[in-house]
């Protein structure tokens, strides 16, 4: 086998393949031709070109994602690294592994007016796990260990210690295209255990009781990939009758005793009734939350207790309210939460002497606890049957589309939204009938969106995924479709309202006369000829009757590598999602 002729770039792939890396995602240049040309030819390496370099990386997200396993992202020196930056700041606040390699050129020759030449040392510093720079010339022994040792400390961290990007510089002198025949032994490698986080039985106890004695218990899920396991233990916890779990479609857990729909519930709020909602503790883990709702509700009515639950982010304190953080996973919390006697049975069997009460006191709490799951699955039942009757007599906007589109997407679809809007209409619908959500809420920008739901499509051919995208975000991706390995496997939605529709939704820049021009860029742009240009097909509708249509047309299994361009009135959309909310908010007089 040949690799590269320089001995650090043959060490670099060899511990790569070491540590089991597969998936290569690159973009074309020269400087990285000595590792495009080694993973290239390497029998391990699954090697995808990708000309832009923020689609790609993009890409690589998507496929990282969807793998659940590290994807290396290679460039050339100069820009081409920092167009990386928007995918791997994702990546950070999402924990989403992404090894980026950067070719650099030899330092001496930084700010000397050579061609392609940058300061690339902690390019990407306030948004990365860690970053390396590795001697790509180098033939010293002790060099080369340290860039086994970095490589081995790198992919440990983006992995298991501190998931997410790593970054490794790697300047590298010409020639640059010599090949050589190696000895293809792979360098040593450091494995790393796995642990578990456990509590101790003094302070599982310790929770067991607040749990216990807290009459009111939230807990609200945020962004995650599915797990049935933690699904089925958080189905036990729903149980009681003191706890109601709140949670969004990008959560990916559903069960009928969960609200699934929060901003649908918390729009009917009036008045003092707020209160009865609001819990005593709030346990939450996952993700970022979409609902801007719960948030501003939560900080403004701040529970007595608020425990976190995640294995590297339990400090953060989102609402203001935080008492305890909970580093570990809430799958294992969970299961040792649940795993005393006490717990699995039903209130009214809880031993006294598990709750630090008198008897007195206990059935006092019992009548109190009876109510709180209640009263939420009676508000939620409530809007559920506003929402249907709002939709049954809808006219065409943005709500319209969304509400055929739940009514005729097939079972077990994989679908990706779009930031801003596409995802926020999604949680006034019922997704318990997609295989998994998935939108960019790690930073919620709107780049990137179509290339990462690209790159998971092609980790999964045998699947089916729909993309439904805004055209802001549509047309600022466009250059996903520069890929010459598309998968077939995925459909696109775009949604062309003429520019940002969520600027008339959310509150302030609706009244601003600088609305059209300057936060939703107005535009009459249309994606056919782009999607022609691509090969892709192309189908439009423009009102009830072309939407029903096309929709069948676009659901048919056998139509591959589709765009359905839907136009609907930017005037419109607000009034209607405003009618829609103020529907759900009344309340029939008593």
């Amino acid at each position: 086998m040949k690799l590269s002729d320089k001995k650090s770039i043959q060490q670099i792939v060899l511990t790569l393949v070491g540590l089991g890396l597969k998936n290569v995602i690159i973009s074309p240049g020269s400087r990285n031709a000595p590792l495009t040309i080694s993973f290239n030819q390497h029998p391990q390496f699954k090697c995808i070109s990708i000309r832009d370099e923020r689609s790609a990386a993009f890409f690589a997200l998507g496929k990282a994602m969807e793998l659940k396993e590290p994807v290396v992202l290679l460039c050339t020196s100069g820009s081409a690294a920092l167009n990386y930056a928007p995918a791997i700041v994702e990546a950070y606040y999402q924990r989403i592994p992404l090894i980026v390699i950067t070719a650099d050129r030899p330092p001496q020759w930084i700010g000397q007016q050579d061609g392609q030449t940058i300061n690339q040392q902690d390019i990407y510093k306030n948004y990365i796990r860690k970053s390396y720079t590795l001697d790509g010339d180098t033939i010293n022994e002790e060099q080369l260990w340290y860039n086994t040792r970095c490589l081995n400390e790198g992919f440990a961290i983006a992995t298991q210690t501190d998931p997410g990007p790593v970054h490794f510089n790697v300047p590298v002198s010409e020639p640059l295209y010599n090949l050589q025949e190696i000895d293809s032994s792979v360098p040593k490698i450091i494995s790393v255990s796995k642990t578990k986080r456990w509590l101790d039985d003094k302070e599982l106890q310790e929770l067991q009781d607040v749990f216990a004695n807290s009459e009111k218990v939230m807990i609200l899920a945020g962004q995650q990939a599915p797990d049935p396991e933690l699904n089925r233990m958080l189905t036990q916890m729903a149980a009681f009758s003191n706890t109601i779990l709140l949670c969004e479609s990008t959560t990916n857990i559903q069960h009928p005793d969960f609200i699934t729909n929060i901003d649908r519930c918390l729009v009917s709020f009036n008045g003092e009734e707020i209160r009865d909602f609001m819990p005593d503790l709030l346990i939450t883990f996952g993700g970022a939350i979409v609902s801007k709702k719960i948030k501003a509700i939560l900080r403004k009515n701040k529970p007595r207790q608020h425990w976190n639950i995640h294995p590297h982010d339990a400090s953060i304190d989102s609402y203001k309210a935080l008492t305890r953080s909970i580093s570990m996973e809430a799958y294992e919390f969970l299961k040792q939460f649940l795993s005393a006697p006490w717990v699995t049975s039903s209130p009214k069997q809880w031993p006294v002497s598990s709750l630090s009460t008198t008897s007195k006191a206990m059935q006092q709490f019992e009548m109190h606890l009876s109510n709180y799951k209640k009263l939420w699955r009676q508000r939620a039942s409530l809007l559920e049957n506003k929402h249907r009757e709002f939709i049954s007599h809808l006219e065409y906007s943005d709500l319209f589309v969304f509400s055929k589109f739940y009514s005729k997407i097939p079972a077990d679809t994989c679908v990706h939204f779009s930031n801003s809007s596409p995802i926020r209409y999604a949680q006034l619908f019922d997704n318990s009938n997609l295989k998994s959500v998935h939108c960019n809420r790690g930073v919620s920008g709107i780049d990137g969106c179509t290339s990462t739901a690209m790159g998971a499509a092609s980790s999964n051919p045998d699947q089916s995924y729909v993309l439904i995208t805004g055209d802001v975000a549509f047309f600022y991706d466009n250059n996903a479709f520069w890929n010459d390995q598309l998968p077939g496997n995925l459909k696109i939605i775009l949604i062309n309202n003429s520019g940002g529709g969520i600027f008339r939704i959310i509150e302030g820049p609706s009244d601003a006369k600088e609305l059209e021009d300057f936060f939703e860029t107005k535009h009459n742009t249309s994606a056919k000829k782009l999607v022609e240009f691509y090969k892709w097909n192309y189908l439009s509708a423009n009102d009830e009757e072309t939407l029903g249509q096309a929709l069948d047309h676009f659901f048919d299994p056998q139509q591959k590598r589709i765009v359905l361009e839907i136009f609907t009135p930017n005037e419109v959309n607000p009034k209607v999602l405003a009618s829609y909310f103020k529907h759900l908010a009344h309340q029939p007089e008593k």
